[in-house]
Parts: structure tokens; C-alpha cells; sequence
């Protein structure tokens, strides 16, 4: 049996963590020891559960593997270098050494060119949901506060080349450089090579659409189209981003309408569907991105695509499975699907850990 230490008992480790104890799980024959940090006040308490030891017990306990909770480079190689003083450094590993196993293993007799990119740029580099498609340079929208409303907000760029204001909630949590604040990589997932992109050259929103964006959060994709759309519903059920929305939309209330329920296939307090909503409206465009939410939607919108043939942008990454459900679904409406470039890696998802799963990101139906 292997025996396994955790170094680091931050924000790291208590969102990885039970996952990457999954992922061990899954490759084999594994025995967690523990939790080692270097704060002193951390030690002999528990973490998660588990005892915390200073990383001097690598002296005294023998381990096949330590697997370095941090995120940050450069505090990832102190560490390295202060842990290869104690240890050999081949049982040194970043916390997704595991995951990237598995994939290799799970992945091994793929002969999907995509895939054998991936293993090849993850077998030498930082796993992330995205990998090696994102070739857009890292960017920062600086942080400016409305006194009149008290919220901060960036200046957006929309399609025709307007700056509006794109408010934020007031206990967001932004990016700190040099003393100011940023909103980084905005737009890194709808960037050129992304395998989240909602549109490209060949599946866009015209001029005149109505659109319908389920999953808003602080609203870019409806932001970015709003001077051209004739009408847009936004559905957005995180109660922190209301009234950031409203200020955001304000200029353009007359057609633009904020649903705050979360869509469905039922009618409830807190669920709406989107047929109900848009009844008797012509829908050109809709996106949905809502956290696996996707097919429960879907089926409260069967007019939308039935009869609308809205063109559709569908996120299918969120769960397992989904991708060819949400294929067949759109095909029984007589849509031609197809999906983003690239694959990812939803980290969030338990399933992930457990499998070692690439997933295409987003279905187009057209």
C-alpha cells in the first residue's frame, strides 16, 4: 500500500483535496497519512478531519508520495526545495500528478488527435480547465466604483465598439495589482481557440436577433450584443448578481427584461420555463452555460427550439453525459449539431477526479 502526505492546508487543499483523494483511489492501492503544513499554529489540529503535521514527520514516517497543495509557481518550487531536503524528490508531486495518471492511463489507445494534444501539453505542463487552447494573453480590466450607486463596475467593449459600464457585486472578489483592482482574463474563455466558445464564424448572433441568455452571471455575452439585438432575456437566479444586472442593462431597460429564477422544466417559486417566459416571442438566439442545469432547461424551452429553431450555443461540460444528451435532443428538433474545438477538464466535478474525463464544452445547433 502507498502511503500518501498532503502538503498545504489552504484554499487549495480544502477545494481539491477530497477530490484528489479520488483520483488516488481510483489509480489503486493508497493510504492517506495526513496533512503537513509549516504554520505551527496548524499543527496537531485537524484539517478536513485529519491530522496536521509539521514536515518533519517525513523523517520519521515513511511516505511513497507528497502531493504540494498550492497553486502559486513560485511558492510551489519553495516548497519543492524545502521537501527535497527530507525526501527523495521523484515522490515530490503537484496535487493533479494524479488526475494527469489517470488520463494517461484512461486515454492511452485514443486515437482522437485531440486528445493525444492534450496528454501530450498535460504530460509537461499545469493542468487547467482549458490546457493548451487558450493562446490569449492574460488581461486586465481595471476596477472603478459609481459613488452615485456604490458599486464597482469596468469599462466593456460591445460589439459596435461602445464603452458601457459592466457593474460587479460590491463583496466580489477582484484581482489586486500595485494597489488597484482588476477583473482578470474577462473574456479568456470566449477567446480564440477556446473550447468554450458560445459563438464563431459560422454560428453567431445577427443583427436584429432576440436573444436568450440562461446563466448570466455579470452578463458579457448579452453586453457584448446588445446594441444589435432587437430584444434580451436574461435569466440569472444568483440573488448577488441582481442588482449588478440592473444597473448594467439600465441604458437599454426597454429591451432587455432579467428573469432572476433559475430555468427549468417546471413552474415553481424559484424556477421558471423559458417557453412560459418568452411566449409568443420569436427567439433567435439562446445560450445556456447553468452549472448542469442544461437539459431540465432545455426541456422547458421545446418551443424555443420546436418552433422558434432558435439557433443554439448549449454548455455540456458540467456533467457527464450530457453531451450526447443534449445532441439527441437538439436532433430530434431537426438541428445540425456540432461542438467547440478542443476538449476540458471540469475540475469542479467530482466525476472528473474519479474517471479522468475530457469533455467537449459547447454544443452548436443550427
Amino acid at each position: 500500500m502507498k502511503k500518501v502526505f498532503f502538503f498545504g492546508t489552504g484554499y487549495c487543499a480544502g477545494l481539491f483535496g477530497k477530490k484528489v483523494k479520488k483520483a488516488l483511489k481510483a489509480l489503486g492501492d493508497f493510504q492517506f497519512l495526513g496533512f503537513i503544513d509549516n504554520d505551527p499554529e496548524k499543527r496537531e489540529k485537524l484539517f478536513e478531519g485529519c491530522p496536521v503535521y509539521a514536515p518533519e514527520i517525513l523523517e520519521e514516517c515513511h511516505c511513497d508520495m507528497v502531493l504540494v497543495f498550492l497553486m502559486d509557481d513560485k511558492k510551489y518550487k519553495d516548497v519543492y526545495r524545502q521537501l527535497s531536503q527530507l525526501i527523495p524528490q521523484d515522490r515530490i508531486h503537484e496535487y493533479f500528478f494524479p488526475l494527469r495518471v489517470l488520463l494517461q492511463e484512461r486515454y492511452k489507445d485514443s486515437e482522437d488527435k485531440e486528445i493525444k494534444e492534450t496528454l501530450k501539453y498535460i504530460s509537461d505542463n499545469r493542468i487547467t480547465v482549458f490546457n493548451q487552447h487558450i493562446k490569449a494573453a492574460c488581461t486586465y480590466d481595471e476596477v472603478k466604483w459609481d459613488d452615485g450607486i456604490n458599486l464597482p463596475y469596468i469599462d466593456f467593449t460591445t460589439i459596435e465598439g461602445k464603452i458601457v459600464p459592466m457593474y460587479y457585486p460590491r463583496t466580489h472578489q477582484f484581482v489586486e495589482k500595485d494597489g488597484k483592482k482588476y477583473v482578470e482574463n474577462l473574456l479568456w474563455e470566449q477567446s480564440a481557440g477556446s473550447p468554450h466558445l458560445y459563438t464563431n464564424e459560422k454560428h453567431d448572433v445577427s443583427e436584429g436577433d432576440c436573444i436568450v441568455d440562461a446563466g448570466v452571471c455579470e452578463g458579457n455575452f448579452a453586453l457584448k450584443y446588445v446594441d444589435v439585438a432587437s430584444y434580451i432575456y436574461l435569466f440569472e437566479s444568483d440573488p448577488v448578481w441582481q442588482e449588478p444586472l440592473r444597473h448594467t442593462f439600465k441604458a437599454c431597460e426597454k429591451k432587455v427584461k432579467i428573469i432572476d429564477k433559475a430555468v427549468s422544466n417546471i413552474e415553481s417559486n424559484h424556477t421558471c420555463r423559458i417557453d412560459d417566459v418568452v411566449a409568443g416571442t420569436k427567439v433567435d438566439f439562446i445560450k445556456m452555460d447553468i452549472e448542469g442545469a442544461e437539459i431540465s432547461a432545455m426541456e422547458g424551452a421545446k418551443k424555443v427550439f420546436g418552433v422558434n429553431h432558435a439557433k443554439a450555443s448549449i454548455c455540456c461540460y458540467h456533467r457527464r453525459g450530457d453531451e450526447e444528451k443534449i445532441r439527441l435532443f437538439l436532433e430530434k428538433y431537426g438541428y445540425q449539431t456540432s461542438t467547440s474545438e478542443g476538449y476540458m477538464l471540469y475540475l469542479y466535478a467530482d466525476d472528473t477526479w474519479e474517471l479522468g474525463d475530457l469533455r467537449r464544452g459547447v454544443i452548436y445547433g443550427d
